[in-house]
């Protein structure tokens, strides 16, 4: 992490567990929590890090939504297909945003996986329903479990990433 201002420059290390546990915290809190919880922090002082329990090595998925994913080790559940990859959507937007731009040119048959305009998901199709990611792209509401795998593995092809272990659908 990088923090730079007019007079100072910090570099920090934080292990990996923490940096799940943040995103995971942030795709799950909404704009107002997590603004009011960031101007709370803004002006708190360095923590003796000997004090702190360790983070979990792993966040537990929650049991609410009906579909359940892991991203390069947070796991998360959803009610919809399309929420999930939404969310794997976000999760990218935060860890290499340029994969994304990359994901953005590649189109199935009838549709684009993603695109920074709404009628640039159905080209042929316009009436067939999108949905806004917390990221900004577009993606489709009508996808089936089949179009999602597909989709997934795509973005780990994409990005360098093994489909099944660092990106999981279904997890259990």
């Amino acid at each position: 992490m990088k923090c730079e201002t007019a007079t100072q420059a910090v570099l920090v290390s934080v292990p990996i567990s923490v940096v799940e546990a943040i995103l995971t915290l942030r795709s799950a809190l909404d704009d107002d929590v997590a603004s009011a919880l960031g101007k709370s922090l803004a002006g708190a002082r360095t923590v003796n890090t000997a004090q702190l329990d360790p983070p979990p090595t792993s966040v537990a998925v929650h049991e609410r939504g009906k579909y359940a994913a892991e991203f390069l080790g947070v796991g998360f559940s959803v009610d919809t297909l399309a929420a999930l990859f939404g969310r794997v959507v976000d999760m990218m937007a935060d860890v290499a945003p340029e994969n994304l731009v990359s994901l953005a040119g590649i189109r199935t048959r009838g549709r684009r996986l993603i695109s920074l305009e709404p009628r640039g998901i159905h080209p042929y199709s316009p009436h067939l329903p999108v949905q806004l990611t917390a990221s900004g792209w577009w993606i489709s509401k009508n996808i089936s479990k089949d179009q999602l795998r597909s989709a997934l593995r795509t973005v780990c092809e994409i990005s360098g990433l093994t489909f099944g272990k660092d990106l999981r659908f279904p997890f259990r």
